[in-house]
């Protein structure tokens, strides 16, 4: 049945871009039925068989570790809204609704003075920036992630259900890859969610199971601590630290000379900073993976299942 509906799905005409002429059903293994909160397809450039892909996916972050730098870096709402700038409204939300999120914007811009607070739905921070420093680095991360996107995976967020999120940056987004030269194909160009998935499905234990393991995020006392015990109950073997800033991380400069040879994968928590912290990576010669909302997962296992693909099938049978 879940099958069914995800192939009536439909994005609009409005919402479709020729980078991506494909979609396909997001059914990821080990999180089917899908979770109810993102039943639907993922943009594609070709035809694919999602467990394929997946399995695909992660066969590449573990052959990796320790040895090839493979920036993994997720775009989806809020990237994009730093990115490209509010976005019509979209077309398919009522409109009692919609005027109360046009009311909401137009309140929002006003008590901000053209700053940013870059959220994801949930509003789980990733960046805090001026109006002055959001429109330069506007005009510099184009770059950043052109470069990313030649040396690993971007991971866009360009799935959708019957219930609107992302879609109405579409159009922007296909424009803003055309004008910067941002190439995309088989090699450089995975779903948003796998990266979810891969860091918290059955076989996770690849990824984690024995590695040592750098984590450069903002976090500090009780909450860092957090952090790294719950990647030790992943059976991690050592945890090493990289402090960055937690709202301003476009703007740091990292020095990863003393784990250079030292550790297996990196894990990243650097908000809209991502592309800037990652970049600076390259001489670790391993993953360095964008892992999001993971971090709050490791933190307390009570917020599995708060985003989309963050809890197992497994894991819950095994907890029945």
């Amino acid at each position: 049945m879940a099958n069914t509906q995800n192939s009536e799905i439909k994005l609009p005409k409005a919402y479709q871009i020729d980078i991506f002429p494909e979609s396909v059903e997001l059914l990821i293994p080990d999180f089917e039925p899908p979770p109810p909160l993102r039943v639907g397809r993922a943009l594609a450039l070709r035809k694919r068989n999602c467990r394929e892909w997946y399995d695909e996916f992660i066969d590449k972050i573990v052959a990796a570790c320790g040895n090839e730098f493979l920036p993994v870096c997720r775009m989806s709402d809020g990237e994009f809204l730093f990115l490209l700038g509010e976005q019509p409204i979209d077309k398919r939300i009522p409109f009692l609704p919609r005027l109360k999120l046009f009311i909401s914007r137009l309140k929002q811009n006003f008590l901000s003075r053209g700053e940013i607070s870059a959220l994801t739905q949930g509003h789980y921070h990733s960046g805090q920036y001026s109006a002055e420093e959001w429109r330069q680095a506007r005009s510099e991360l184009p770059e950043a992630v052109r470069a990313l996107s030649k040396k690993g995976v971007i991971a866009w967020h360009l799935d959708f259900t019957d219930k609107p999120f992302a879609e109405c940056y579409f159009p922007a987004l296909s424009e803003w890859m055309k004008k910067n030269n941002i190439t995309v194909n088989d090699n450089n160009y995975y779903p948003f969610y796998f990266v979810y998935a891969m860091l918290t499905d059955s076989r996770r234990g690849e990824l984690f199971k024995n590695r040592r393991v750098l984590v450069v995020n903002g976090a500090q006392g009780e909450t860092k601590q957090k952090i790294i015990d719950g990647l030790k109950r992943e059976g991690v073997s050592e945890v090493y630290w990289c402090a960055i800033s937690s709202m301003r991380s476009l703007y740091d400069t990292i020095d990863i000379a003393p784990f250079i040879g030292k550790v297996d994968f990196a894990v990243v928590g650097a908000g809209i900073g991502k592309a800037n912290i990652m970049l600076q990576m390259e001489a670790l010669n391993v993953p360095c993976i964008d892992a999001g909302f993971i971090f709050e997962v490791w933190k307390d296992p009570q917020n599995r299942g708060a985003r989309p693909y963050t809890v197992c099938n497994s894991d819950l049978e095994k907890e029945q």
